[in-house]
C-alpha cells in the first residue's frame, strides 16, 4: 500500500466538494462508532506534510473541548514558516467495517475555511476531496457529514487507480491546509469528535430460479446447484447459505458458498453454478434445501442474515424472511454414479519443457540454492496442520521404484510434512509463462489430509518487500480434502497486496482419488484456462492479466484445511508419479 499522503492538498478550491449536512434520502441503517476519543488513539497518527517543509503542527487529546464525553482529538497546524498542510490519520484497517456510504464526525474549528479529505479503498486507491466547513462550527460543535461517492472521481493515485470506489474504506484522513486558513494568522485548529461510519444501505435482489440436477445422489458425491438473481447491492460481501434439512428440520450437512460476484455492490442479472458434496457419512433420506445470504461480521457492522426475494418459480417457496427453499434432494445409495465426457487432452505439437520423473535422487534442499526443488513455500509461508520439514534421510520424502512418497506423521508430538517448489526465495528455478503443468498422483485416504498441485507467479518473489504492489496470482490445479475422497477442488485465487482476496473455484465429482492414481492438469494461454483431470476438461475461464507471467509449481500434503486432523492416519502417505510441463512448439 503507498504511503497515504503522498500529495499535497493544494488548490483545494478544484476538488470535490462534500456535502456539510446529509441530503434527504431513505433512513440510513445504524451508524458504526469508531472512536469517541476517550482511550489512548490507537490507529490515528499525525502526518505534518513534509514534502512541503515549513509546516508545524500537532495532534492530540483535548479535555479543554470535548463535545459530549470527556475529550476530543485537536489538530493543529502553524504555516508561518511555510508548508502546505498538516493531517490526521485514522487505519481503519482493523476494525472489519462493511462498505459504508458516509462518515459522521462532530467538528469545532478556530480560524478554518476547509478541510481536506482523504479516503483509502480496499485496494490501497486513495481518493483525495474537499469538505466545507458547517456553519456555527467556529468555536461550537456541528455534525459533519462525508458522502463517500462525493469524495470519489476526483483526484485519486494508487491501488487501482481507475478513480472508482473499491469497498470497503481502509483509511480516512482529515487535513488543515495552508490556503484555507483565516485570516493573516498562519494558524488554525480542528477538533474532532465521535467518528462514525454509516454502512451502505441493503437492497434487496431476488431469486429468479434455482435448479437441482441431478435431484439424488450417493452419499460421498453430490450434484449441480444453478442460480439467477437480479442483484441488488447488500452493502457487505456475504456468503449464500446452503442448508439441507431433514424431516425434522434440522440442519443435516450444507454446502455454503461465496456467490459469483461480491455482494456489497452487486447488480444486474448474476448467475452461476456450483456443485455440492454431500458428505459421506449422510444418512439416507429426502433433504429440503434452503439457501439465503449471511455475514459472518458483527450485526453491530452490518453481519448476520438478509432478506430478499423469491421469484415466480414453482419451486420457489420463502420459508423464513431470510430463506427460501428451493426444492428437495434424495440421498440414496441406489442413486446413479455421475460420469465424466471422454477424455479430449490433446498435447500433439506441444514439447516437454519440465520433467520430474523420481527416477533417481531427488534434488532437494530446505531453501537451495543448487537444487532442482526446495521444502518450502518460497515466500516463506507454512500453512495447514503440519508444518513443512526440511529435508532428512527417509522423511518427509522418499524415492522408491520410480515414484515420491510425500510422508505426513507425528514427530515428537507434532505433525510433519512436505512441500516441494520448484524455484527459490529469489525466484529461481523453474517456471513458465503459458503452458499445460501436470501431476500424476495417488493420494492418501483418511480424514484431515490436504493434498495439492498449485502454480504460483514468480514476480511477486521479485518484489522488493516494503513496495508490494502486484496481485499474486494463484492456480489451485487439484486440492482433495480426505473428508471427501470424490471432490476435486480447483481454484483460481488473486491475492491483492491490500484489498480483499477473490477466488473463482469450484468441485468436481470424480472417482475415487485416493483408490488409484490420476492427473491433474491445467492449461493456461493467453485467452482462457482450463483445467483438467484424466484429460477431461472440468471447467474453463478467461485468463486474468495476473496469470501472464511466469508460473512456478508447487507440490504438497499438508493436513487441516479447516477440517480437524484428530483422526487423521499416521502416518499418511501421498505418491507422485510425476510432475510435467509442457510448451507449445
Amino acid at each position: 500500500m503507498r504511503p497515504a499522503f503522498p500529495r499535497p492538498l493544494l488548490a483545494l478550491g478544484l476538488l470535490s466538494l462534500v456535502a456539510a449536512t446529509a441530503p434527504a434520502q431513505a433512513p440510513k441503517p445504524a451508524a458504526i462508532p469508531i472512536d469517541d476519543f476517550e482511550s489512548d488513539l490507537k490507529g490515528w497518527k499525525f502526518v505534518g506534510g513534509e514534502e512541503f517543509p515549513g509546516a508545524k503542527g500537532a495532534l492530540e487529546r483535548d479535555a479543554t473541548a470535548a463535545r459530549a464525553g470527556k475529550e476530543s482529538l485537536r489538530l493543529d497546524g502553524d504555516f508561518r514558516g511555510g508548508g502546505a498542510y498538516v493531517g490526521s490519520w485514522k487505519d481503519l484497517d482493523g476494525l472489519d467495517l462493511p462498505d459504508v456510504d458516509q462518515f459522521r464526525v462532530w467538528v469545532r474549528v478556530r480560524d478554518l475555511n476547509g478541510l481536506g479529505v482523504r479516503l483509502v479503498d480496499a485496494t490501497g486507491q486513495c481518493h483525495q476531496g474537499r469538505a466545507t466547513i458547517p456553519d456555527g462550527a467556529e468555536g461550537g460543535w456541528r455534525e459533519l457529514v462525508l458522502n463517500v461517492a462525493d469524495l470519489v472521481g476526483g483526484e485519486h493515485w494508487g491501488g487501482a487507480n481507475d478513480g472508482k470506489w473499491h469497498g470497503p474504506a481502509k483509511g480516512l484522513g482529515l487535513n488543515v491546509g495552508k490556503d484555507v486558513v483565516k485570516g493573516e494568522g498562519g494558524r488554525s485548529s480542528l477538533w474532532l469528535d465521535d467518528l462514525t461510519a454509516v454502512p451502505v444501505a441493503a437492497g434487496t435482489p431476488t431469486l429468479v430460479s434455482c435448479t437441482i440436477e441431478p435431484t439424488a445422489c450417493r452419499p460421498g458425491f453430490g450434484s449441480r446447484m444453478t442460480y439467477a438473481w437480479d442483484a441488488e447491492p447488500l452493502g457487505i460481501d456475504c456468503s449464500v447459505f446452503v442448508h439441507f434439512r431433514n424431516e425434522k428440520g434440522q440442519m443435516v450437512f450444507q454446502a455454503d458458498h461465496d456467490p459469483g460476484a461480491p455482494t456489497s455492490r452487486w447488480s444486474g442479472r448474476v448467475e452461476y453454478a456450483k456443485t455440492i458434496v454431500v458428505p459421506s457419512e449422510t444418512p439416507p433420506g429426502r433433504y429440503e434445501v434452503v439457501l439465503g445470504f449471511w455475514s459472518g461480521k458483527p450485526v453491530a457492522k452490518g453481519g448476520g442474515r438478509k432478506t430478499f426475494r423469491a421469484g415466480a418459480g414453482s419451486n420457489l417457496a420463502m420459508v423464513e424472511p431470510d430463506a427460501c427453499r428451493v426444492g428437495y434432494l434424495d440421498v440414496r445409495a441406489d442413486a446413479p454414479l455421475p460420469t465424466l465426457p471422454p477424455p479430449s487432452l490433446n498435447l500433439s505439437g506441444w514439447k516437454r519443457t519440465f520433467g520430474e520423473e523420481f527416477d533417481g535422487p531427488l534434488s532437494v534442499s530446505a531453501w537451495g540454492p543448487g537444487t532442482r526443488w526446495i521444502a518450502h513455500t518460497p515466500y516463506g509461508g507454512d500453512f495447514g496442520d503440519a508444518g513443512f520439514a526440511d529435508p532428512q534421510p527417509d522423511f518427509p520424502f522418499t524415492v522408491k521404484d520410480d515414484l515420491l512418497r510425500i510422508e505426513a506423521k507425528k514427530v515428537e508430538g507434532r505433525w510433519r510434512s512436505g512441500l516441494l517448489s520448484s524455484v527459490d526465495a529469489k525466484g529461481e528455478g523453474f517456471s513458465q509463462k503459458f503452458g499445460y503443468f501436470e501431476m500424476r498422483a495417488k493420494f492418501p485416504k483418511g480424514p484431515g489430509t490436504w493434498p495439492a498441485f498449485w502454480l504460483l507467479g514468480v514476480p511477486q518473489l521479485q518484489e522488493p518487500k516494503d513496495k508490494k504492489t502486484l496481485t499474486q496470482i494463484e492456480l489451485d490445479v487439484v486440492e482433495q480434502y480426505g473428508v471427501n475422497d470424490n471432490a476435486l477442488h480447483t481454484t483460481t485465487h488473486l491475492w491483492p497486496p491490500v484489498a480483499p482476496h477473490t477466488g473463482d473455484g469450484d468441485v468436481a465429482l470424480v472417482p475415487d482419488m485416493t483408490a488409484d492414481f490420476h492427473t491433474y492438469g491445467v492449461m493456461v494461454d493467453d485467452a482462457v484456462i482450463t483445467y483438467y483431470f484424466d484429460g477431461v476438461p472440468l471447467r474453463t475461464h478467461p485468463t486474468p492479466p495476473e496469470a501472464k507471467v511466469p508460473l512456478y509449481l508447487l507440490v504438497d500434503l499438508a493436513l487441516g484445511g479447516g477440517w480437524p486432523v484428530d483422526k487423521t492416519p499416521d502416518p499418511s502417505i501421498m505418491i507422485v508419479d510425476y510432475v510435467r510441463v509442457y510448451a507449445k512448439e
